[in-house]
């Protein structure tokens, strides 16, 4: 009964939601047309694929009230949700990869959408109410998790449909996972594309045409040992590196490459780099790319090697570089650190000397040594270091909390701490680019208050009150 009574509110909020989407549609986002100031584009992004997702919701609703109807023994609840999910990940991606736009279009033409939106019914301010009801399907996709687990709950340990419940648990929980990273992937595209661009060299970013891929990568060039994490935006002609200011108040330009005449090879892993490919420019640049994962390495990968119609190489020891006419773009590639000067060749004269000091200076040392050992009055006085024998107390802290005293070598304590170290740096590079993205959404989260209040003509409203 108690499993019957979750279905039934499971049924009325799917209902409920096709409702408003249908509300949203008839009322307020199929009557808007282009104005001088609203273009067909900015319109396009505000109703995006809502129809698609209405249709799709419809169905879903149909579907769901004749399993209602079935007996208990019989629902197959979870391998309903589970067989919608190949069809719920195409509709609900696109949607959140357009919705920063749609965000956008309502922050720079807030004024215009609220007349709109309080001229057709809707509660003042219109544009807050606008504002919620574009955030639905995303807010509705979060909720599926806990519906079906509270349907898990109830449902008898035996029953046959209990496996394809907890399966569409995880399948929900990870399309709505990668939905959040799209929609902030789309979200950081977008302020690189329309905030200012520090040291930006060349036309207006925008010439460039529409980003097909974007991702953060530790970037290092040929002439630096230091690694600049930067972010890298594939255009169709153009691979575009830009890196945010220290305060994140911005973004500076790095780089940019030209598709054209690029080579692409997969560096192998090691200790200290994994994950990496390098790139080798048309003005003989190389950079070396290491992602945050195979996966990013890999779509890198496939599409570099897509757009530059030259497959990828399964080494980076052996490059050939290819040269095109750049009198077009003279500045395609900036230098992200700039290039030491060559290290002179020593001559055959130079060399001879060296060698003949360092021997001398190397016998003297032998007799030092000899000398040391015959004066001594015991052999014993000569002591020898041998690190694999050599043994030190180290005092370390488990995970238990318990503190534990051993003895170790000298050769397992320094790699033991080079381990550590190793694995500092990582936790290090994880905080800061979490900070970093905690950094970006407050000020964009400020950004858009600020906008929002100005626009609502309220005479007290003064920006000293945030």
């Amino acid at each position: 009964f108690i499993c019957l009574c979750v279905l039934q509110n499971i049924l009325e909020a799917e209902t409920e939601y096709s409702r408003e989407l249908q509300s949203l549609l008839g009322s307020y986002l199929r009557p808007l047309h282009p104005t001088d100031r609203l273009s067909s584009v900015d319109i396009g992004h505000i109703q995006a694929n809502l129809e698609d997702i209405s249709t799709f919701q419809q169905m879903l609703v149909q579907s769901l009230e004749e399993h209602t109807r079935l007996p208990e023994s019989q629902q197959r609840i979870g391998g309903f949700f589970l067989g919608l999910i190949p069809q719920m990940k195409k509709i609900y991606l696109t949607y959140c990869s357009n919705h920063p736009s749609a965000v956008n279009v309502l922050t720079q033409h807030s004024e215009e959408l609220k007349e709109y939106m309080e001229s057709k019914g809707a509660p003042p301010p219109g544009i807050l109410a606008l504002t919620t009801s574009l955030s639905k399907p995303f807010i509705r996709l979060d909720r599926y998790p806990t519906l079906l687990k509270e349907l898990d709950r109830h449902m008898e340990d035996q029953h046959p449909d209990r496996a394809d419940l907890q399966a569409s648990m995880t399948a929900f929980k990870n399309l709505s996972a990668q939905c959040k990273e799209i929609r902030k992937k789309k979200e950081l595209v977008l302020q690189i594309l329309t905030e200012p661009i520090r040291n930006w060299e060349g036309d207006d970013i925008r010439t460039l045409g529409p980003v097909l891929h974007m991702s953060q990568a530790a970037v290092r060039s040929q002439n630096c040992q230091e690694s600049n994490e930067c972010y890298l935006l594939l255009f169709h002609h153009t691979l575009l590196m830009v890196s945010a200011s220290l305060r994140m108040s911005g973004f500076i330009y790095q780089g940019r490459i030209p598709l054209s005449g690029m080579l692409i090879s997969r560096i192998e892993d090691g200790e200290n780099l994994k994950n990496a490919f390098e790139i080798s420019g048309s003005q003989g640049e190389r950079i070396q790319v290491a992602c945050n994962s195979q996966h990013d390495l890999q779509e890198w990968l496939d599409l570099l090697t897509k757009h530059t119609h030259a497959p990828a190489a399964s080494t980076h020891k052996t490059l050939s570089v290819c040269h095109t006419d750049m009198s077009k773009s003279p500045k395609n590639v900036k230098k992200l650190l700039p290039k030491r000067k060559p290290e002179r060749k020593p001559s055959e004269e130079d060399f001879t000397v060296r060698k003949s000091t360092a021997a001398l200076e190397e016998d003297a040392q032998i007799l030092k040594v000899i000398e040391a050992y015959c004066t001594s009055s015991s052999r014993k006085d000569v002591q020898v270091l041998f690190p694999e024998e050599e043994k030190i107390i180290v005092e370390e802290m488990r995970s238990n909390g318990q503190t534990v005293v051993e003895e170790r070598s000298l050769v397992d304590t320094v790699y033991s701490l080079k381990d550590e170290v190793q694995e500092l740096k990582q936790d290090n590079k994880r905080m800061k680019r979490t900070l970093e993205e905690e950094q970006r959404a407050r000020k964009e989260l400020e950004r858009i208050v600020r906008r929002v209040l100005k626009n609502m003509n309220d005479p007290t409203w003064d920006e000293t009150n945030l």
